[in-house]
């Protein structure tokens, strides 16, 4: 298949390349070739060649048929009314536009295309979904590009290969979308089988190959192909909108935004246009370049295993949307009624007025988004006060030297001259050089009063002392209630800082004070954390070994005649001992001091898949590691993956891959089960996920996590030594 493809693409390539383009309208006026018009007005002017000149030969050759275009030349004798006579060889050295967009656009597309199908073959073509109707697709979207020079050397080959061209990439496109929704297991009333669609395929070919039988119905013909464009690009559209509104699926909502975009300027600008008014506001090649983001965007949104949340794009552009929608067309009837301009100019006003103000907006929030810092003065923008000031003390190792840095912050952004802080004891009076004990007293933590010039405010409080801070300028000071609002705000935020900044400052102390190893707090945490572990693992056993022991204990009593029921619950007491013993493997993996992780790992893979529905696909090289803890971190941790699949992963299969780096490992989990939305996890502060953190962050390593509903899990976790 692609070397078919290749074989006809060069075949075009070669048409195109030979010669130009030089497209000049001629007539037949009593035996001689009048110049009527020329497209390339440029070219005319270069070698100084007027309509009414005659065209005496082609190619070195006098022509003698009747003709209305004279195409693609290498060389053309003309005469000018003087009857002087000029030769004039055409190469692309003077349409170097054609050279652009007929040849090389065309051929490193369609080798970009050749690259991608070659690596989905040898690499992911029996994961990619299906993989050959995309590859005809991706194919045919190049071909169809590669014969446009073709055919405007009027090649047979390339104008049947771009009439139809537009029909196949749709039909193809739908086929590979019903493949995918079937994949999804999603079923639709109005969603047929592929293998219809090809009817319209076969129509078409055929109204092709009748035009060359009868010429008359080539206008015909046109649209009937650009109402089977609509009609199969319209019905994309609405599958795709109707069963992402049933299923809420986030891979529908990615192929629509991938297909709705590039299709939008063949629709708008050609199709549309030339149905309505005859008349297309911009050339099907121009449209054309946009439809072929197509393949890449599905290339892009396929390949990976997951898609990114797009929901707040979505909603954006659907609010830009909306507000372009209203603006534009309120201008376009306006400019309707008053100006009585023709319906083609008034939809023209209208796309263009659409497009800049949805351009606009974006850009706007981009601006603004990228401009957050300084596109408002301090004075009159408050959030920014308070972020400007956050951002000079969030990084301050100790209340001393943070209160010395607010300080200076607070002065620069409010422009004073003078504010300090000071702190206040009950025990030894108040400092009159700030204010009164009674006004220091009745301050609240986070407010702020004007006394005499100048303005102080409670910064933090503790059981017997005050923060107070005051701000004054040489020349006066008058701070209004937004400014006094953003103040206490502020005041609030610094509060805390404080406060986790003494708390750190404590800790600090506490560690250096340590004389004999770890400081209390941290036998403290590791006495309860072994504790937990005692009074889960006394849970686990009390309630199946020990109540299964005491219903044996019950029935061997009633049972002492029976021998046949004693053999029964001896085989039962077995069964039991094994599945205390696995507890106890559970709990110190005795394979993994004696053969190594990779022999223990191994074991437990098998265990799992004798009691999960799923397959576990791994790989697991032979790290090296100087610790002695960190096997038994990998151990536990693709233990805890295993025993999540196994409970609420309703999963196919789990893969797990652990590898060497440069200074550690890194592990990395996937299944494709039904998936959960991490926040709603975080919130129910789910065990397993929160143990697998600690124990990542214990050792200083990194942990990512993607997950959505019906998307699977992926975690991936990296440590180093």
């Amino acid at each position: 298949m692609i070397v078919c493809y290749t074989i006809i693409f060069l075949y075009l390539i070669t048409i195109t390349i030979k010669t130009p383009v030089i497209d000049v309208s001629v007539e037949r006026v009593q035996h001689q070739l009048i110049i009527k018009d020329f497209t390339y007005t440029d070219w005319a002017a270069r070698y100084n060649i007027e309509r009414g000149d005659i065209v005496l030969e082609v190619n070195q050759q006098q022509i003698m048929d009747d003709i209305t275009k004279i195409k693609g030349v290498s060389s053309i004798l003309i005469q000018n009314a003087q009857g002087d006579k000029k030769f004039i060889e055409i190469t692309y050295s003077d349409f170097k536009p054609q050279l652009l967009y007929f040849i090389l656009i065309p051929l490193l597309y369609y080798i970009m295309c050749l690259i991608v199908c070659i690596y989905l073959y040898f690499n992911r073509k029996d994961s990619f979904h299906s993989f050959m109707v995309f590859t005809l697709f991706i194919l045919t979207t190049a071909l169809e590009f590669g014969s446009i020079g073709a055919t405007a050397h009027l090649s047979s080959v390339g104008m049947f290969i771009s009439s139809i061209g537009g029909v196949v990439i749709l039909i193809l496109l739908l086929h590979f979308l019903l493949n995918y929704l079937r994949h999804l297991n999603i079923e639709h009333a109005l969603i047929i089988k592929p293998i219809y669609l090809y009817g319209f395929l076969i129509i078409s070919c055929m109204l092709m190959l009748l035009e060359k039988v009868v010429p008359a119905i080539y206008q015909w013909n046109t649209q009937f192909l650009l109402i089977i464009m609509l009609v199969l690009t319209a019905y994309t559209l609405f599958i795709l909108l109707v069963t992402y509104i049933k299923t809420k699926k986030k891979q529908l909502l990615a192929l629509l935004l991938c297909l709705v975009g590039p299709l939008i300027p063949m629709l708008l600008f050609y199709a549309l246009p030339l149905l309505l008014f005859n008349q297309y506001i911009f050339s099907a090649l121009s449209c054309f370049l946009v439809l072929l983001l197509i393949p890449i965007l599905l290339l892009v949104t396929q390949l990976p295993d997951y898609l990114f949340d797009i929901d707040y794009e979505i909603s954006k552009i659907r609010y830009y949307s909306i507000l372009s929608l209203v603006a534009s067309s309120v201008v376009a009837i306006s400019l309707y009624f008053m100006l009585d301009i023709q319906q083609l100019d008034v939809f023209k006003s209208f796309l263009l007025l659409f497009i800049v103000i949805f351009a606009m907006l974006y850009l706007k929030e981009r601006i603004d988004y990228a401009s957050r810092k300084i596109l408002y003065s301090p004075k009159g923008d408050y959030v920014h006060f308070v972020y400007k000031t956050i951002e000079h003390i969030k990084n301050m190792p100790s209340v001393d030297k943070l209160l010395k840095r607010f300080s200076e912050a607070l002065a620069q952004q409010l422009s004073v001259s003078h504010v300090e802080v000071h702190i206040y004891s009950a025990s030894d009076g108040a400092q009159e050089i700030v204010a009164s004990p009674k006004i220091i007293e009745s301050l609240k933590l986070g407010t702020v009063k004007k006394v005499e010039r100048r303005y102080i405010g409670c910064l933090h409080e503790t059981l017997d002392k005050k923060y107070i801070v005051t701000i004054e300028n040489d020349g006066g000071i008058y701070l209004n209630k937004e400014e006094l609002l953003s103040l206490e705000l502020l005041l609030m935020y610094v509060s805390n800082f404080i406060d986790n900044t003494q708390f750190v400052e404590r800790l600090i102390e506490q560690l250096d004070m340590s004389q004999q190893g770890s400081p209390a707090w941290l036998k403290k945490f590791v006495w309860i954390q072994l504790e937990n572990e005692k009074a889960q693992l006394a849970q686990e056993l009390h309630d199946t070994i020990l109540q299964q022991q005491l219903y044996l204990i019950r029935e061997l009593d009633i049972a002492q005649m029976d021998i046949q029921l004693i053999e029964r619950h001896r085989e039962y007491l077995i069964q039991l001992n094994a599945d205390l013993r696995q507890y106890c493997e559970q709990l110190k993996p005795p394979l993994l001091d004696k053969q190594g992780l990779h022999v223990a790992l191994n074991k437990l893979f098998i265990e799992v898949e004798e009691q999960a529905d799923f397959i576990i696909i791994h790989e697991i090289e032979e790290v090296v590691l100087d610790s002695l803890e960190l096997p038994l971190l990998i151990y536990r941790t693709i233990q805890e993956m295993l025993n999540n699949a196994l409970k609420h992963a309703e999963a196919t299969y789990v893969k797990i891959t652990l590898t060497n780096t440069s200074q550690g490992f890194e592990l990395v989990y996937f299944d494709n089960g039904i998936g959960c939305d991490l926040s709603e996890v975080g919130l129910k502060n789910s065990m397993g996920l929160q143990g697998m953190k600690e124990r990542v962050y214990a050792y200083n390593g990194l942990i990512e996590l993607t997950s959505a509903p019906d998307e699977g899990m992926h975690i991936r976790i990296k440590i180093e030594e």
